[in-house]
């Protein structure tokens, strides 16, 4: 059976045509800068048409979306503003797959839909208990337990490891709360955590180095000391964060992925030591691994999720 996945990022939508874990065919779709998201669903249904259209199928059993926001996966409804489209709490998405579709519409987290697809495909096959970590414009992180994905009573459990506090005398993040992960150690935070840096006015981010990660790494590595200070500290707060996650959920394997893995050999090593010495655990009884399936991964997830919606939409029907 076949499922149309869908990832939602910021600027782009990540479509997959799924089949039994395997991606049959994909896009990646810049969206236009609008604050309607009823005004991108005509494009989703283009997009969708032309990747069964490219793969030769004439139709679907389901479709998943992931969204960067926390979801109601049970009731199929967003729960918190999807920033970038105000009006996405109020639509009917259910009905509208259904009018357009015939099919069931199964939704969930981004993170969670992430964990998911490296479960299903990439580095967490072979363990039931797992946590994701998504570092990158923020910080995006979900938990298995024993095989089951967990949610808690308000779909936040395992959602919100870049919100856990990792520095309580830290910066205000985005959220209101004081020394989050993410406003210690992400993309969105970096420009102000390099300007807090002592030495900040003599450094090459000062000078018009463009203040992303790809630079303070790259820097660092050749011996910067002003980037060496800045790596050194947001390996700290990452290490820290996923210590806490680990305390938390206490997996077998931790499955990092998101826009800094590009120094995944720095990364990797740090984060391990970090949870080697300090879990309470025998050495290495929790692997620190990159994610496999690094661009796909919350697409191959979701069609894991609308596959398994769609089975039980069908049992329930039988039932009825």
């Amino acid at each position: 059976m076949s499922v149309i996945a869908l990832d939602l990022g910021g600027s782009h939508i990540k479509f997959g045509l799924v089949e039994n874990g395997q991606l049959l065919a994909s896009a990646n779709v810049a969206v236009p800068s609008s604050k309607s998201f009823e005004a991108v669903l005509p494009i989703i249904e283009t997009q969708v048409e032309l990747l069964l259209a490219a793969a030769g199928r004439q139709k679907i059993t389901g479709i998943g979306m992931a969204f960067p926001t926390i979801v109601d996966s049970d009731q199929m409804r967003l729960l918190y503003k999807y920033t970038k489209y105000n009006d996405a709490n109020d639509l009917d998405l259910v009905g509208w797959a259904k009018a357009t579709w015939g099919v069931p519409l199964a939704m969930e987290n981004d993170a969670r839909a992430a964990l998911i697809g490296e479960w299903q495909s990439g580095a967490g096959k072979g363990t039931d208990n797992l946590v994701m970590v998504t570092i990158g414009t923020g910080v995006g992180s979900a938990a298995l337990v024993n095989g089951r994905l967990l949610k808690g009573s308000h779909y936040l459990a395992g959602n919100l490891g870049g919100h856990m506090a990792v520095n309580f005398d830290g910066g205000r993040c985005n959220c209101g709360n004081t020394g989050c992960l993410e406003s210690e150690a992400s993309s969105w935070a970096l420009p102000e955590i390099l300007k807090r840096q002592p030495g900040y006015a003599e450094s090459p981010f000062a000078k018009g180095e463009k203040p992303d990660f790809e630079a303070v790494f790259r820097l660092a590595a050749v011996g910067e000391s002003f980037a060496l200070a800045v790596r050194e500290r947001c390996l700290e707060a990452w290490a820290t964060g996923i210590l806490n996650l680990v305390y938390a959920y206490d997996p077998v394997r931790v499955v990092i992925g998101g826009g800094v893995m590009h120094s995944a050999g720095v990364i990797l090593p740090f984060i391990q030591n970090k949870i080697n010495h300090a879990a309470w655990l025998p050495a290495n009884a929790v692997e620190v691994v990159a994610a496999q399936e690094p661009d796909w991964a919350g697409v191959l997830g979701m069609g894991h999720l609308a596959l398994f919606f769609h089975a039980q939409d069908a049992f329930e029907c039988s039932e009825d």
